[in-house]
C-alpha cells in the first residue's frame, strides 16, 4: 500500500470517529444536564434538611426554656444544699 492510501484510510477512520461522536453528542449533553439537575436537587434537599433541623431545634429549645421556667422547684438549676 502506498502512503496516500494509508492516509486516506486514516482520514476515513477519523471521519467515522467524528461522526460517531457527533451522533452521540445529544445523548452526552442530555446525560450531563441530568447530572447537573440531580446535583442541584441534592443541594436544595440539603438546604431544606438543614433548615428543618434548625427549625426543630429552635422550637425544641423554646419549649425546653418554657418548661424550665415553669418548674416549681427549679431555682437556678443547681443542687439544693441540705
Amino acid at each position: 500500500m502506498d502512503p496516500t492510501t494509508v492516509a486516506g484510510y486514516a482520514l476515513i477512520y477519523m471521519a467515522a470517529i467524528a461522526g460517531i461522536v457527533v451522533l452521540l453528542l445529544p445523548i452526552l449533553i442530555l446525560f450531563l444536564l441530568l447530572l447537573l439537575v440531580t446535583g442541584a436537587i441534592g443541594i436544595v434537599l440539603l438546604a431544606v434538611k438543614t433548615l428543618t433541623v434548625g427549625l426543630i431545634r429552635g422550637i425544641a429549645g423554646l419549649f425546653r426554656s418554657l418548661n424550665d421556667r415553669h418548674l416549681p422547684g427549679n431555682h437556678g438549676g443547681g443542687l439544693v444544699p441540705h
